[in-house]
């Protein structure tokens, strides 16, 4: 057998026969992994309140050498996270960034980048900031981290630099992935605008650091424009639109 020995952070748990878990997690060193947390159901002292959704936790596991789920042996909470899980909204967005990581990366393959993106984005999120920022701030750099940033410096048909393209609103082509400026557009109002502003800031957290990112301050237009674009642009390139998606803007209307 094969040892494991990582940091991860619970995505996934599903209830396995009478007293087992399943247990998907994106690890800081094996990428995300699947893992069977025998008994975890039975026995309260097997493992105290470390496999909570969201949690970081240490992890001690073994790979048998026939192949097969590996089995966690040990765990001890890091960061329980337990902001979010006592609130709605905020395990909403959680749930989201999980379904992104869970859906797109693949399976025991290394994303430290992305680890760490997640690790910042869960405690930014359960130290109170801004759940709508931070999840603008979460996808930008998930679509760079995969390869899929949008272009937002120049106007995707004519290659127009953006400081040089007229006007203050800028349509966008999700299928190419690029801003259109006025002179390119054709036809009705494009479906997808974003102002010159909104455009400077989302820019911005591409070209920053995320240790910088806690003095951004966007408007409410601002955050409505980032939000509906980037909630477009992900499920455009992921084929589907993810179902916790779907129940994040049900308690985003709940609570509007």
């Amino acid at each position: 057998m094969s040892s494991i020995s990582t940091a991860g952070i619970l995505l996934r748990r599903i209830e396995y026969g009478d007293h087992d878990l399943i247990l998907t997690l994106l690890t800081q060193d094996y990428g995300k992994i699947s893992m069977i947390a025998k008994f975890a159901r039975k026995s309260r002292k097997r493992f105290p309140g470390t496999l909570e959704l969201f949690s970081e936790i240490t992890l001690v596991g073994v790979s048998p050498r026939k192949g097969g789920m590996p089995v966690l042996q040990e765990a001890a909470l890091k960061q329980p996270f337990a902001g979010i899980r006592g609130n709605l909204l905020k395990t909403a967005y959680a749930s989201y960034w999980s379904e992104l990581v869970l859906t797109w990366l693949e399976e025991q393959k290394a994303q430290k980048n992305i680890y760490r993106l997640l690790r910042y984005c869960l405690g930014a999120l359960d130290a109170g900031q801004p759940p709508a920022v931070t999840s603008i701030v979460f996808q930008l750099y998930f679509l760079q981290f995969s390869g899929l940033s949008p272009n937002l410096r120049q106007c995707g048909r004519c290659r127009g630099a953006l400081e040089k393209l007229p006007g203050e609103k800028f349509g966008f082509d999700l299928e190419k992935g690029g801003l259109v400026c006025k002179g390119c557009l054709t036809g009705k109002t494009p479906e997808w605008q974003l102002s010159r502003g909104t455009v400077k800031q989302l820019l911005w957290i591409q070209a920053g650091n995320l240790k910088n990112i806690r003095r951004l301050r966007f408007t409410e237009p601002a955050i409505k424009e980032s939000q509906m674009f980037l909630e477009a642009f992900i499920p455009y390139h992921l084929g589907r639109e993810p179902k916790s998606l779907k129940f994040l803007n049900h308690i985003r209307q709940l609570g509007s």
